[in-house]
């Protein structure tokens, strides 16, 4: 049967306390007896974990077993982290030469500690809280790659928005006020995160980055917020460029290429959202239902787009002239935009982008707003010639 094995070293440490000053401090030949004794405790108890691993125990039982082992190591570890580092611990040496008996069993505990992760990590607790002690070696582990990716990713050939999403990233990551990992789980996709990107950008080279860098991403499931918001204004710049039936066919080529992509599912960025491929899948399935929406209000004969003789700029003033004066009952001037782009082409572009046109709209020029204004004037010399002769 399984047996804690840990109770030897949590008696010990329990004889600890920052307030247990008032007995006599040992010589420093009992500490050096105390604290071999510490040691012989933990090559005792890793002989144990050993045999139990090579045991013919069920991996389940063993996984519940070390769940419950890590826990009392980071319990324990913690107690002693605190001792040693808000005072000075009792049972230290007369001289104060001899070594601390708290620093010891802090040592050994961190040793068994280490020996779990190397030759079980396949049944740690995931979510299992990392011990204080090796919280500032983690922030370390993680603040100088990060560094040195971030200076890595300044001159890469990367799409810009996204360059940007992930030197955000990093920089958190690098930044002095940030909170190391909490978790096991946590840490291991910070330190996945960046060896991936790393190798991406070692072989990649002088090429463009975007597209590896985007199927790393979706590799190791960074379903985060950023990333994702990326993606949508990625899809909304391609589309644009786009006639309505080639949006279509872009749309369900992401789809499939969402549906086909290699998704780690043992990690992600954030286990509380869903994976990222079926973030953006569900997004890419609302993009293509509009659009079907929108060719069922079609008409199937009319396949071209109406010519008006403006310039676009022309076009986008008018469009605002009619919206202020409160001529479309629909008060969402992105969809409007949107429909004029869709159903006509101006006297000099075939196709008007949304973004040319958004553009146009807040920032029309004296001539533009000139020529705009002979057209009003001339339409209404018009009516007073047809309705108010004089």
């Amino acid at each position: 049967m399984l047996q804690d094995e840990l109770k030897s070293l949590a008696e010990w440490a329990a004889g600890f306390s920052l307030t247990n000053t008032g007995g006599d401090p040992l010589p420093s030949a009992s500490l050096a007896e105390q604290s071999s004794g510490y040691k012989s405790e933990c090559i005792r108890i890793k002989k144990v974990w050993t045999d139990l691993l090579l045991s013919q125990t069920k991996d389940i039982v063993i996984k519940r077993y070390i769940s419950f082992q890590q826990q009392l190591i980071c319990e324990l570890a913690d107690h002693m982290y605190g001792l040693t580092t808000s005072g000075k611990p009792a049972n230290a040496s007369v001289d104060g030469s001899g070594t601390d008996l708290a620093a010891s069993l802090l040592t050994c505990v961190l040793d068994l500690h280490d020996f779990l992760i190397q030759y079980f990590r396949s049944y740690i607790n995931e979510n299992g809280k990392i011990p204080n002690a090796i919280l500032p070696a983690t922030r370390k582990k993680i603040a100088e790659p990060a560094v040195d990716l971030s200076t890595a990713l300044q001159t890469a050939e990367m799409d810009i928005d996204l360059k940007t999403c992930i030197l955000d990233y990093l920089s958190r990551l690098a930044g002095t006020d940030y909170l190391p990992p909490g978790t096991y789980r946590e840490m291991e996709y910070v330190l996945t995160f960046m060896e991936n990107l790393q190798t991406v950008i070692a072989i990649g080279g002088a090429e463009d980055l975007t597209h590896d860098v985007t199927e790393m991403l979706f590799y190791i499931n960074f379903n985060h917020s950023s990333f994702i918001h990326w993606y949508r204004e990625d899809l909304e710049r391609k589309k644009a460029l786009l006639q309505a039936a080639d949006q279509t066919a872009l749309l369900m080529k992401g789809l499939l290429q969402l549906k086909s992509a290699p998704v780690a599912t043992t990690m992600q960025y954030d286990p509380h959202l869903p994976p990222v491929n079926v973030l953006l899948e569900t997004c890419l399935a609302e993009y293509i239902r509009q659009l079907n929406f929108q060719g069922e209000f079609s008409d199937p004969e009319q396949t071209d787009k109406l010519e008006l003789k403006l310039t676009v700029a022309q076009m986008a003033l008018l469009t605002r002239l009619l919206y202020d004066e409160g001529i479309f009952p629909l008060k969402n001037i992105k969809a409007i935009l949107k429909f004029f782009t869709l159903h006509f082409t101006s006297k000099k572009q075939e196709h008007i982008s949304y973004a040319s046109m958004n553009k146009l709209y807040y920032s029309a020029d004296q001539f533009t707003a000139y020529a705009v204004r002979e057209l009003l004037l001339s339409m209404v010399a018009n009516i007073n010639k047809m309705h108010f002769p004089t």
